[in-house]
């Protein structure tokens, strides 16, 4: 298996420049005018994208130029406000990789012309649009870096039906590792749901759903997949009507080193804060939490949990 890391997050945005300001501004980060000179340049379906870089990866903002694309009718289908659209993979083995997902019963969206990117059928990745494109060693000059509160993705969210589902897809059709030694709400997923489904006194809220979670890190971050054990939560509700083929987006988490300032910022940027977080008196890390309404579509969670000893590997 070759696919080395997260290349990029793909959002539909229908206003560029306002989407500048929320990942410039809020974000701290900034375009990359190596690849994307402004006002833009031509990127699938006719689009026009800027790229924002965050650490290994960035932020691709798609603006729909006309109205028949399926980025135009994903802007659409979303009532203007745009969102997450797909994530690109990238591979050093393109056709290894490829023929590999084909074996293990994927399938492709459209015929691959043996180098360039190409995209899985939505049918056979649980509804999900995902990109494997050619490793090309992607670093962004200093200068496209920002200020550098954001200094890479934490992970990124996905919202699906069940463990069991999310593992044929991550598991076997594109073959990456689970990560067992992380969080997956504990226990097995048939007792999460029992237990879940008759705890009166279970937390409810944006960050406190009853969840099973799985994680299957890529290179520098995470994917994050979780699973609703009761029917009534945020996610749950999200499943039912976003996850026809079984996962929906949920949310990106940038690592920060510093929340409080990355709440400051975005704050006054214009971005909607969900809740709060504890005073940098009290304790400086935290986990926040912001509207998709404010947020180019995306719910977000600014993230600087500190590494653990399960992030410590001895090499022999």
């Amino acid at each position: 298996m070759a696919i080395t890391r997260v290349h990029h997050v793909g959002l539909v945005n229908g206003d560029l420049d306002h989407a500048r300001q929320v990942l410039v501004e809020g974000f701290g980060l900034a375009v990359d005018e190596h690849r994307s000179p402004l006002p833009g340049r031509t990127g699938y379906d006719g689009t026009t994208i800027l790229e924002f870089p965050i650490g290994e990866m960035y932020y691709e903002v798609a603006k729909p130029n006309g109205s028949t694309s399926d980025a135009a009718k994903f802007l659409e289908s979303t009532k203007g406000r745009g969102g997450m659209y797909y994530i690109s993979l990238a591979s050093s083995d393109m056709a290894g990789d490829i023929q590999g997902i084909l074996d293990r019963g994927g399938r492709l969206q459209g015929d691959w012309d043996g180098q360039g990117p190409v995209c899985l059928d939505p049918d056979t990745s649980l509804g999900l649009q995902i990109e494997i494109t050619p490793e090309d060693n992607y670093f962004p000059h200093p200068h496209y870096k920002g200020n550098g509160v954001c200094m890479g993705m934490a992970h990124i969210g996905i919202a699906a039906r069940n463990p069991h589902e999310s593992r044929s897809f991550w598991s076997t059709i594109l073959g990456l590792r689970e990560d067992l030694r992380e969080r997956s709400g504990g226990g097995d997923w048939e007792e999460r749901l029992e237990k879940d489904g008759s705890d009166p006194d279970r937390r409810r809220g944006a960050a406190d759903d009853p969840v099973y979670i799985l994680e299957y890190p890529i290179g520098g971050t995470v994917i994050e997949i979780s699973h609703p054990t009761t029917s009534d939560s945020g996610t749950a509700r999200l499943v039912a009507s976003r996850a026809a083929l079984g996962a929906v987006y949920h949310h990106t988490a940038p690592y920060t080193w510093n929340v409080h300032r990355f709440v400051d910022q975005a704050v006054a940027a214009g971005m909607e804060q969900i809740g709060s977080i504890p005073p940098r008196e009290v304790s400086t890390r935290a986990t926040g939490w912001f509207h998709p309404r404010g947020c180019l579509g995306m719910l977000l969670e600014p993230w600087n949990r500190p590494p653990g000893v399960e992030h410590y590997h001895v090499h022999n």
